[in-house]
């Protein structure tokens, strides 16, 4: 029978880890084709090829249609390089049950590479990355009966590398001897016929025995940090035992733990629908089965991963949109003291958590031995949930994670149960909703990332990034009339034109779904190829011209606000800009005219570049798309705009003349009769976006322009 021995490839270097990664992270292919950075011996035993020039193997590639699986694919591939990896995994690792232990020999480069590989793939704790004994969970791999399929495809490769011969594995029942002699199943961890089942290409029945929580006795003792978070002056405050307000202590503990222990340790004591409000105790609501279900699904595969449905989320190409499924914020909980009783049900002493403080500002939680054998189940737990009950139960004690999941707690310490409503209520209630324009801010940060332009977000997030980038630009252009006349952060007392309101603005007219000059295809099927850049410049161009026309303009209503005798209040920056522009008696420095302005400029710019009379595809500025938009480049692009070669700036400052002659006065303006004033109120609120629309429409109709006259027909059909 030929001998193991023959696949023997080198364990000492660090490269047989370093691939196990690089097919983790699906560039295997990549470096197998470029033949760099990687031991070519090491690869060529890993993928199962003779040399390098030969095809690199299909199940490889298939195997990317299982990313939960192809870490541990190809730590086992890994693993069955070399025949003393194959019988100590065999002999002396296995527990037979999908898992087992690595005894590491100390000073052994095999033995530490095994351990790293192991946790590489997330098939061990990042938390045994030194320890002597590891334990590691294969049963993830095990999910998918394809991923049986495409195992067999490299044990027949590794058979042939041995030295045998096709007819000596042509029949199921040959290769199954084969494989059985040289105990391929046990390396795996597996019966002989779980062997069978998986690959064959069946999915294996993973209810019974398919994680040991004893593994995780890692978290025996868990070093903390000390909160210490008391004002002298809250000693005045009134405690009162009986009113279940008792002095807290004046510390609180920082500490992290591996999600199942958590979930494991505590008690979620929930409000009940049937019992007076005061006879219940208890601080948390009832349990949201759909929210846990989305919790667990964003775990899994982050955002946009999460939204998608069970077909979807298996397909190769949704793939892409896996992003990290982090859980920063933190469990806020409390560590029951002894003697204590919920539910006429008092914790035993055995199962409390102690406290070990040290003089340093740290400390130590220590569990209990008892809580990691499998017949753990105490009538009260020793850990109740103070706030995160639906981010700890979206996972399950028994799952056998692929990799580390440990969430950030901040515990009290014996806290009453009357501060523990009021923590959650703090915490749940009272905070003010994010501002939306400090929370637009975030949008840039989002620009470069694959998922935007492949999910179902991923048209809004770009509709949103844009808009806030564009506006942005008009705020931060010293040219613009917009110069510092956006109240970017919400601030109370600031320009009365808000970042969100304008993005909105933006959101809804130029990145609109449909018909959006910067977002949609046009009628000849084609999208306006601009830049950021282009795009900031046309805006900024259009607005400055709006705001020049306006200051041109000899109307009545332009007259009648510069006639006003009060101080407005216009910034220092803004002063070469006319009042007819700037006043906050203008409907032009407010949502309703800005909007109403932005709505109707798109939809008359649209039809303008898909009708080609336009050269809008000669305006060819090209710009590094990861870069901010910056002052220069943005003048640049104005610069290119005004020259001869296109013709669009004549027809946009047109545009801003017609629109000058519309009455932008608010009601609060002064107006000669009464008339005036009640017919400017129909712009206000909501409803004025499209009055002004309507009312710009009307205007453009006088227009002699053939052009014009063209491109407002289409507007009025």
């Amino acid at each position: 029978m030929p001998e193991l021995k023959k696949i023997n490839c080198s364990w000492t270097k660090f490269d047989v880890v370093q691939v196990i990664k690089i097919a983790a992270e699906d560039k295997l292919k990549q470096i197998y084709e470029s033949k760099e950075d990687i031991n070519a011996s090491v690869l060529k035993s890993f993928v199962g090829v003779d040399s390098l020039e030969d095809e690199f193997p299909e199940y490889w590639i298939k195997m990317k249609n299982y990313p939960k699986q192809l870490r541990i694919f190809a730590l086992m591939s890994a693993i069955f390089t070399h025949e003393k990896n194959i019988k100590d995994f065999a002999n002396k690792f296995t527990d037979g049950k999908m898992r087992g232990v690595l005894i590491v020999v100390p000073g052994n480069k095999q033995s530490t590479n095994l351990r790293r590989g192991l946790i590489v793939s997330g098939a061990s704790l990042q938390n045994y990355e030194k320890a002597k004994e590891v334990p590691y969970d294969l049963s993830a791999l095990f999910e998918e009966g394809e991923v049986g399929l495409l195992f067999r495809k490299l044990l027949e490769q590794r058979i042939l590398k041995i030295g045998h011969t096709f007819e000596d594995i042509d029949t199921q029942n040959k290769f199954l001897k084969v494989c059985y002699n040289y105990q391929f199943h046990k390396v795996l961890s597996l019966t002989r016929d779980q062997f069978k089942k998986w690959l064959g290409g069946q999915s294996l029945n993973q209810e019974e025995d398919i994680f040991n929580f004893s593994q995780l006795k890692v978290y025996k003792k868990i070093p903390m940090i000390k909160m210490n978070q008391w004002l002298n002056e809250w000693d005045d405050v009134n405690y009162n035992t009986e009113e279940l307000r008792r002095k807290p202590q004046p510390v609180a503990y920082l500490f992290s733990i591996d999600a199942r222990v958590l979930k494991k340790l505590a008690d979620v004591h929930r409000r009940k629908a049937d019992k007076p409000r005061e006879e219940d105790k208890h601080v948390q609501r009832n349990l949201n089965e759909s929210r846990v279900d989305e919790i667990n699904s964003y775990i899994e595969g982050g955002f946009p991963w999460s939204t998608l449905s069970a077909s979807e989320k298996i397909s190769y190409e949704n793939q892409k949109l896996k992003m990290p499924g982090f859980l920063p914020t933190a469990i806020i909980a409390n560590i029951i003291g002894p003697g204590e009783k919920r539910n006429s049900r008092i914790i035993n002493d055995a199962d409390l958590l102690k406290i070990s403080d040290e003089k340093t500002g740290s400390a130590t939680l220590n569990i209990p031995e008892q809580v990691f054998s499998g017949d753990w189940n105490p009538e009260l737990k020793p850990i109740e949930i103070i706030d995160g009950q639906h981010r700890l139960w979206a996972f399950d004690e028994d799952d056998p994670l692929s990799g580390n999941f440990e969430l950030p707690v901040v515990a009290y310490y014996n806290l009453d149960r009357a501060w523990q409503a009021y923590l959650f209520y703090t915490i749940n209630i009272k905070p003010v909703k994010i501002n939306t324009s400090l929370g637009y801010d975030l949008y840039p940060l989002l620009r470069t990332q694959e998922w935007l332009e492949n999910s179902k977000e991923g048209l809004l997030a770009y509709r949103e990034t844009r808009s806030q980038e564009m506006v942005e630009a008009l705020w931060n252009y010293p040219e613009s009339p917009w110069f510092h006349r956006i109240n970017m952060i919400g601030e109370s007392g600031g320009p009365t034109m808000s970042q969100a309101a304008f993005i909105r603005t933006l959101s809804n007219s130029f990145f609109k779904k449909r018909d959006g000059l910067f977002s949609s295809n046009l009628t000849n099927n084609e999208v306006l190829p601009w830049s950021r850049t282009q795009q900031a410049a046309f805006l900024i161009l259009l607005w400055t011209e709006f705001a020049n026309a306006v200051s041109d303009s000899n109307s009545q209503w332009v007259e009648a606000i510069r006639s006003e005798d009060r101080q407005l209040n216009i910034y220092e920056e803004s002063a070469k800009w006319d009042i007819g522009f700037l006043s906050k008696n203008s409907f032009l420095s407010r949502d309703q005219g800005v909007r109403g302005f932005s709505t109707f400029a798109n939809d008359f710019f649209f039809i303008a570049a898909s009708y080609n009379d336009f050269d809008f595809d000669d305006f060819d500025y090209q710009e590094d798309d990861n870069k901010s938009i910056t002052k220069e480049e943005v003048s640049l692009a104005i610069d290119y705009f005004k020259s001869q070669k296109i013709d669009i700036y004549n027809l946009m400052k047109e545009f801003c003349v017609i629109a000058s002659g519309v009455d932008w006065r608010t009601p609060s303006a002064n107006f000669s009769n009464e008339d005036e004033k009640t017919s400017q109120m129909r712009f206000r609120g909501s409803g004025g976006y499209s009055q002004f629309w309507k009312v710009l429409l009307e205007e453009f109709k006088k227009s002699k322009d053939s052009n014009i006259q063209k491109y407002v027909s289409q507007l009025d059909s």
